[in-house]
């Protein structure tokens, strides 16, 4: 499968063929479900929480007597049914974490890559600009590379020039090889991968994802 090759410059340079160990994975769209629902899961800080009448403050008496007001039973009014009583069923702090075994998320993500090389959407950098950490040099450059829509830049490795450079570009998000996942990939509308995070991904896929 052939995709665009972009200079350092942000011009078109002819195609480049992607390597099928990679890109032409059948993979699972279920597998690949399952860890995008787990990494969703997994960002949950799971800190909600709501007091029960044991733990609202005050109710130490019934309000009135059992007979003869008129008004229904009642013994506390920290009870659920009465304004300012507690929460029925309310949300407790608790952990939302689902693990996916390691070749579930090599399936996964194998699976994102395939789909994205499908939907013709994956570019091949030559190499992102030398510079200085400016922001400006690197937006002249995406206005060429990749003018519009969500953009997930791969690389080999991050520099702190280069995290510096790309920090302020709102639609530019910048992942080396080894923190790349299917979640990231699936919410990008492009993906440029440099020519050296080309070849670490083959140590992800030494000899495909299945």
């Amino acid at each position: 499968m052939e995709v665009p090759f972009i200079s350092t410059s942000g011009d078109a340079k002819g195609k480049v063929e992607l390597p099928a160990a990679i890109f032409a994975q059948e993979g699972s769209k279920r597998v690949l479900q399952e860890s995008l629902i787990a990494f969703l899961a997994n960002q949950r800080r799971g800190t909600s929480d709501t007091k029960t009448r044991a733990d609202v403050s005050g109710g130490g008496h019934k309000p009135w007597r059992q007979k003869g007001t008129g008004n229904a039973r009642a013994g506390s009014n920290r009870s659920p049914l009465w304004r300012k009583g507690g929460i029925i069923f309310g949300p407790h702090p608790r952990s939302y974490r689902k693990n996916v075994d390691a070749f579930k998320r090599r399936v996964a993500l194998a699976t994102a890559l395939s789909i994205k090389a499908q939907d013709q959407t994956i570019s091949i950098l030559e190499s992102l600009p030398e510079g200085d950490g400016k922001t400006s040099a690197m937006n002249k450059f995406f206005s060429k590379a990749a003018p519009a829509g969500r953009v997930l830049v791969i690389v080999d490795k991050k520099s702190d020039l280069l995290r510096r450079a790309v920090r302020n570009l709102e639609q530019v998000n910048l992942a080396d090889v080894r923190e790349l996942n299917p979640w990231t990939l699936m919410n990008a509308q492009k993906v440029l991968v440099t020519q050296a995070a080309l070849q670490a991904l083959n140590t992800r896929f030494p000899q495909g994802a299945s």
